[in-house]
């Protein structure tokens, strides 16, 4: 459909800005008695043809609609007397039903760039508080699986220390063999003491000696033995709680890997949102 507007003011204007958002819509030109009429900016910014005398241009046969939107009641005569046959002329009184829409739409179309500004905002904060957050649950899932690793090499010497305190246990067998034969030794030596008579004197001091050692020795090793039993028992303590501490590490590294995905998840719908508040800021 081919169409001249008649009125280059804010009338103008809006009804052109209207018509030119329709594909179906060609404006013919814009007809202003003044040379600098808003309108006239706006449709030689679209390379539509301005005039200032419309009275020509309505016997174009081309033509299917002229939009008069100055309300003079002698533009609206002239037009009524001078058009060709089989033209439409739409008055001021309809064509302010399409100023009101350009006005109701432009309004919208604040609104939806102004939300859009705030959404593209918003999403942007969500981004920077997502990299955040992603970079320290990052570090934590290191720090986890570092536990983790720490963890096992702690169970490693621990272990490790409980083998050492079980060959200490052998060697405490070992010293009480040997302590059970020097008592035997001791109490040979005794008997024989007792059996030369005074000519033993000096050896049954030896013997007491040896008797004295072998006492002393068999309660230090029962000592040791006790110490060693003990360390046994924090060892296998201590393992015990390095395998909780290794579960709640793999755990934590777990759910902080379940975290970093929902955050990227969150990240991809921020961006998808962010692009959309830039489609609706050029529509």
């Amino acid at each position: 459909m081919n169409i001249g507007i008649v009125g280059g003011g804010r009338g103008g204007v809006a009804v052109l800005t209207l018509l030119l958002t329709i594909p179906e819509v060609n404006v013919l030109w814009v007809s202003d008695l003044q040379d600098d009429a808003p309108a006239f900016s706006k449709a030689r910014a679209a390379g539509i043809k301005t005039v200032k005398n419309f009275l020509p241009h309505l016997q174009d046969p081309n033509l299917d609609l002229v939009i008069e939107v100055t309300g003079v009641a002698a533009v609206q005569e002239s037009l009524n007397k001078h058009k060709r046959h089989g033209l439409s002329i739409m008055d001021a009184k309809t064509a302010r039903l399409l100023i009101t829409i350009v006005e109701i739409r432009e309004e919208i179309n604040r609104k939806i760039v102004s939300n859009a500004k705030e959404l593209t905002s918003l999403t942007e904060e969500i981004n920077q508080s997502t990299l955040f957050i992603r970079k320290n649950m990052q570090n934590i899932t290191n720090d986890a699986e570092n536990l983790a690793a720490f963890g096992d090499s702690l169970a490693q010497t621990s272990q490790t220390a409980k083998e050492e305190a079980e060959k200490t246990q052998e060697i405490l067998s070992l010293i009480e063999e040997i302590n059970k034969t020097t008592k035997i030794i001791g109490l040979n030596a005794s008997i024989e003491a007792a059996r030369v008579g005074k000519a033993g004197q000096g050896f049954s001091v030896v013997a007491e000696e040896i008797r004295l050692l072998v006492e002393n020795t068999a309660a230090s090793t029962r000592k040791v033995a006790d110490i060693t039993e003990n360390v046994k028992g924090y060892m296998d303590t201590i393992h015990q709680g390095i395998d909780e501490a290794k579960a709640i590490a793999h755990s934590q590294a777990q759910a902080t890997e379940a975290v970093l995905g929902a955050l990227n998840t969150l990240a991809d719908v921020s961006d998808r949102l962010q692009q959309l508040a830039h489609d609706l800021i050029s529509l």
